[in-house]
């Protein structure tokens, strides 16, 4: 019971610091890749084509995707899970631009490109220069069609020509294009998704612990399906206390340890899970021919309706037949 108690309290502490986790655990990351990808030993050109897809071109097309998707989402705990995306991709970004800044500050770096396709350097720099939505303020921030030419490197292998090493200062000149393309398509565009997915709202028809096909009231559903019984009731009755992430010793309730049936402490503010009802089954085949009940557990005091309302519409939709008592 006092490890169940430990696990609560862990993960309550988790929740309230969520939010701060992902952003240090982001942050790190991005600084840790970005670095990875900038490693430069005087000998070889850092590939900023390589770099531009790992920290930019990818992250961007899953942010794309994720939010399309998020317009079909009829879940709160997948809405959840895409503000935890754009929020890990924005902290992302800024880590991998923190690292850019950071070692273009402290370094003398050298970018390069190339490719087996056959690419001119002008269409590379017209492709790159297509996503510059920032050149009206920043023209220094764009890719000239002479610095393609120039960093251009060997295809059969990654030595600096003479040219290159003539022209170094040049080079380094990437890191502008690549710092603004992190800024914009990185930090501030999933910044946006983000904020847009906070706004978003379930829809009560679109809750997820509500079948679809399911067309009957609550009171409907709770009189032909589901046994409720008040707390009071439950005096009159011997049974075995048991809380699933719930401290029952902060319960008023009190059961006994020899009795045969089994009520199960839960708290009501919290979704049901897939997982607490295997809890429920293994703890049926463990305690053959017990009666098994859920207690919801209010926040402060009662538990509240709506809540209420989430938990009989899952059993109803699992069709389960435990007991609730709120």
């Amino acid at each position: 019971m006092e490890s169940i108690i430990l696990i609560d309290r862990a993960f309550n502490i988790f929740k309230r610091y969520k939010n701060i986790a992902i952003i240090a655990i982001s942050l790190i990351i991005g600084f840790s890749v970005s670095s990875g990808l900038l490693i430069f030993n005087g000998k070889e050109l850092v590939n900023a084509l390589i770099y531009i897809g790992v920290i930019v071109a990818i992250p961007f097309l899953l942010s794309v995707v994720s939010f399309v998707r998020l317009f079909f989402t009829k879940s709160n705990l997948e809405l959840e899970g895409f503000r935890v995306s754009f929020l890990f991709g924005t902290f992302f970004s800024l880590g991998a631009l923190l690292s850019l800044l950071f070692i273009i500050t402290t370094s003398d770096i050298a970018f390069g490109w190339a490719t087996t396709l056959d690419i001119k350097a002008k269409s590379l720099s017209n492709a790159l220069n297509a996503f510059a939505i920032w050149k009206s303020f920043c023209s220094s921030c764009e890719i000239s069609q002479h610095l393609v030419e120039l960093s251009q490197f060997n295809r059969l292998g990654f030595a600096v020509s003479k040219e290159q090493i003539a022209h170094a200062k040049e080079l380094g000149s990437w890191w502008r294009y690549l710092a603004m393309l992190i800024l914009t398509y990185g930090v501030i565009f999933r910044a946006i998704l983000y904020f847009i997915a906070k706004s978003f709202k379930i829809k009560p028809k679109d809750i997820l612990f509500q079948a679809e096909d399911n067309k009957e009231s609550l009171e409907e559903i709770s009189t032909n399906y589901i046994n409720r019984t008040s707390l009071k009731e439950l005096q009159n009755r011997e049974f075995r206390l048991l809380g699933y992430y719930v401290d029952t010793n902060n319960l008023e309730l009190k059961g006994s340890e020899d009795a045969k049936d089994i009520v199960v402490a839960v708290k009501s503010w919290e979704p049901p899970i897939l997982d607490f009802f295997d809890y429920l089954e293994e703890l049926q085949d463990s305690n053959s021919g017990s009666k098994i009940s859920i207690y919801l557990v209010g926040l402060n005091g009662d538990a509240k309706s709506k809540d209420v309302d989430i938990w009989l519409r899952k059993l109803n939709e699992l069709k389960l037949n435990y007991e609730v008592i709120v």
